[in-house]
């Protein structure tokens, strides 16, 4: 358990501060930029999230699976095939990407539109590196690369914002540059210890059948949660997105912190459930119910925090952002929930079953999100954004129960178990 314990710490302090970096830079960019200018940052990372779909086709996902269950095939020549695919499948989103900004006025050029698809990628391929490192409980290198790609994050956009003078594009370019760079490292190392064979034929097909049954759920995934954001563009212009959009950044805290959670949390998951049994699966329960309050409660303790907190946080324009980051810490917190039972599906390698769920709550945020922002203003779109990740996390929990029966009626013997009880 101790070691479990340090080893989790480590995974959460990197993580926390790699997906961090937006909150990290907020209190300068909020100063140093006009709220319509952070607007087209935004923007961007918006346009990335919806890349994400396609391009690299979480393919991270599988090798972490292959690592850690060798009887399915060599892991490193796995590996290889899954760089593979996620250059390929970058390259293709990008081209497609351009395409679209030349044909349609989507707020961004056709350079940084097909910028999106290289950056989204690169995240694929730097946590294909993670994986290795994180199945191969090796804690230490890992923390180490996410740290360094925060690091070179920050120091590239301020350096681009404030010594350059380039303003929102500035911001958007130093993120770029660091994210690629870190891939390229990552191919590097991967190919260096020997982690990272020669591609298969075969071990592509694999990773496609992974793959591409993911993309509608990757995609719905992505519109589900910029659906609001658009909603709020479209209707109120990039000031206010400018503004919501550091709202958001504020409440993506919780979104860090359940992501280190889950990464820490995983492998132990995986490995009890693998024992397949009646015990394990209730301990697998009672962690998930367990979570609940704990991440409800977490989520108002954050928020009044950042209250507190406003001056120092925010610069002068973008205080409003604070009392709309409520709704988004509570989105949140149904998301980290979310990402318990996503690992069944995982385990099960069924992901057409999470696409379902994640396509259905796409649709109801599309649905509700032009609605609310039109009648109530950003905080309609705020309140939308909670209502479709609390959406999302009951259709998942529904559809899981066809996918991987687990013993949800019984919270009280799972609770039991957990404490060694039974």
């Amino acid at each position: 358990m101790r070691g479990l314990l340090g080893t989790g710490a480590i995974y959460t302090g990197a993580n926390v501060l790699a997906a961090a970096v937006p909150f990290l830079l907020l209190p300068i960019l909020t100063r140093a930029l006009e709220p319509e200018e952070y607007g087209q940052v935004v923007l961007f990372l918006m346009l990335v999230t919806m890349c994400s779909s396609v391009s690299g086709l979480s393919v991270h996902s599988a090798v972490a699976v292959r690592w850690l269950d060798t009887e399915r095939g060599d892991p490193r020549r796995y590996t290889g095939s899954a760089l593979l695919v996620a250059l390929l499948s970058m390259a293709g989103t990008a081209v497609v990407m351009g395409v679209v900004a030349a044909a349609f006025d989507i707020g961004l050029t056709v350079s940084l539109s097909a910028l999106a698809a290289v950056v989204a990628a690169a995240a694929v391929i730097q946590g294909t590196r993670f994986a290795v490192w994180q199945c191969s409980n090796r804690p230490w290198p890992a923390a180490t690369l996410q740290v360094s790609a925060a690091v070179l994050n920050i120091s590239l956009s301020l350096f681009a914002v404030f010594a350059l003078h380039q303003g929102a594009l500035g911001r958007i370019l130093g993120a770029a540059i660091a994210s690629i760079s870190i891939a390229a490292l990552s191919i590097y190392l991967l190919a260096r210890d020997g982690s990272a064979g020669k591609p298969a034929k075969g071990d592509v097909r694999g990773l496609l059948r992974f793959g591409l049954p993911l993309v509608p759920h990757a995609l719905a995934s992505a519109l589900l949660f910029s659906a609001d954001r658009f909603a709020v563009s479209t209707t109120h212009g990039a000031a206010a997105l400018g503004i919501y959009g550091s709202a958001y950044q504020i409440g993506a805290v919780i979104n860090v912190l359940g992501d280190a959670v889950i990464k820490t949390y995983s492998p132990t998951m995986y490995r009890m459930l693998s024992r397949r049994s009646i015990r394990q699966d209730l301990r697998v329960v009672a962690i998930t119910y367990l979570s609940i309050p704990i991440w409800l409660c977490g989520a108002v303790l954050l928020w009044v925090a950042f209250k507190i907190a406003a001056p120092l946080l925010l610069g002068e324009s973008y205080q409003n952002a604070i009392d709309l980051s409520l709704w988004f810490l509570l989105g949140g917190a149904c998301s980290a929930v979310y990402l318990n039972i996503a690992g069944l599906f995982f385990f099960t390698g069924k992901t057409e079953w999470l696409s379902a769920a994640t396509v259905a709550s796409a649709a109801f945020a599309w649905i509700v999100a032009f609605p609310a922002v039109a009648y109530f203003g950003v905080k309609g779109g705020a309140v939308a954004y909670l209502a479709t990740q609390a959406a999302l996390l009951a259709a998942a929990w529904r559809l899981s129960r066809v996918v991987h029966p687990m013993p949800w009626a019984r919270p009280v013997l799972a609770m039991r178990v957990l404490l060694h009880r039974v």
